[in-house]
């Protein structure tokens, strides 16, 4: 049964399915859709781990319970996961004969989903991390499911290993997914349709801890790179020792960068530390013009300032604010 589950997380065998429930269901001469069996769905969230923002996965592991008005509906037996990208773990099927006729099941189940993690605000992100259901046997013609929202719960100890973020309540929805093609099946007089589930949980960021180990690099090579006001531009051997501590910060900056971009993922995106990084570099190469600019002055018998204040004001407290003013948008969206 397990090798069964498993292989319909493939597209191809999941269409199969639907489009063979959708066959019996709906005769080329049939005009008018019968009126499906409901089945009430709920599920635990027993846990959530290995967030990878840079893979775009995570894992989870659920328990799934289904309640239907017959023994020949067993909807928990056939159905898929689209967004898992590796193998599920499926327990074995538990089964019980309700007196009102139906028939209760459940079991559990481990895998490893897909998920496009949104870090455009990090360290201030939401995520809405959905796990979605398919029913591939029966077709929607025939069955339908009903979300057990009292009954569906996450595990309390989850929030407590999840200590990064705060996580909200379980949502369940439920619908069906409509596909206008047949896929090529002959007779079929309709396209798939089928039942599905929605498991969705809203995680928000509340850690800074990370933010600050990959961002505090860049704030520490500012540092650096502001000194470089107190070399004596009127000091000819000093230009070099300059531009050297420049260009030092600003390899720096570029390999901090790198990293931020592999630890966070998202490298598609223009993220809050994405723009942090820029507005230092930015920063780094109007210092070396400065550099460059008191340098020719020298070369011409003009005095400069030492240290030159006025700049190192004015450029320092740009830079705050630029930093600040990038911090508070990202926070406040």
């Amino acid at each position: 049964m397990r090798k069964a589950v498993r292989c319909l997380t493939a597209p191809g065998a999941i269409a199969l399915g639907l489009l063979l429930g959708a066959l019996s269901s709906h005769p080329a001469q049939a005009q008018a859709r019968p009126t499906p069996a409901v089945c009430r769905i709920g599920v635990n969230v027993e846990d959530i781990y290995d967030l990878d923002m840079a893979r775009d996965s995570f894992g989870a592991i659920l328990w799934i319970w289904s309640v239907c008005p017959s023994p020949d509906l067993a909807p928990l037996g056939s159905i898929a996961f689209p967004t898992a990208s590796a193998s599920l773990s499926l327990s074995p099927i538990e089964t019980v004969d309700l007196a009102s006729g139906g028939q209760y099941a459940s079991r559990r189940m481990q895998g490893t989903f897909r998920y496009n993690w949104d870090m455009t605000q990090y360290p201030f992100d939401r995520q809405h991390v959905v796990i979605a259901m398919d029913e591939a046997q029966y077709g929607a013609d025939r069955l339908v499911f009903e979300p057990d929202d009292a009954e569906s719960f996450v595990s309390p100890d989850l929030r407590n290993r999840l200590d990064e973020w705060t996580l909200s309540e379980l949502g369940l929805v439920a619908s069906v997914s409509e596909e206008a093609s047949t896929y090529g099946l002959p007779d079929a007089a309709h396209g798939a349709r089928y039942a599905r589930l929605e498991v969705a949980i809203d995680l928000e960021r509340d850690h800074l801890v990370t933010f600050l180990k990959l961002t505090s690099g860049v704030f520490a090579g500012v540092f650096i790179a502001f000194l470089s006001f107190f070399y004596d531009a009127n000091d000819r051997s000093g230009f070099g020792g300059k531009l050297g501590l420049l260009v030092g910060v600003l390899f720096a900056v570029l390999l901090n960068l790198r990293t931020a971009d592999s630890t966070i993922g998202d490298t598609g995106h223009l993220t809050l530390v994405t723009r942090i990084h820029l507005v230092t570099l930015v920063f780094i190469v109007i210092l070396a013009l400065v550099a460059l600019r008191d340098r020719r002055r020298v070369e011409r018998g003009l005095s400069v300032r030492h240290p030159d204040w006025p700049m190192l004001a004015v450029t320092g407290g740009l830079y705050v604010a630029i930093i600040a003013w990038t911090i508070l948008t990202a926070a406040w969206r």
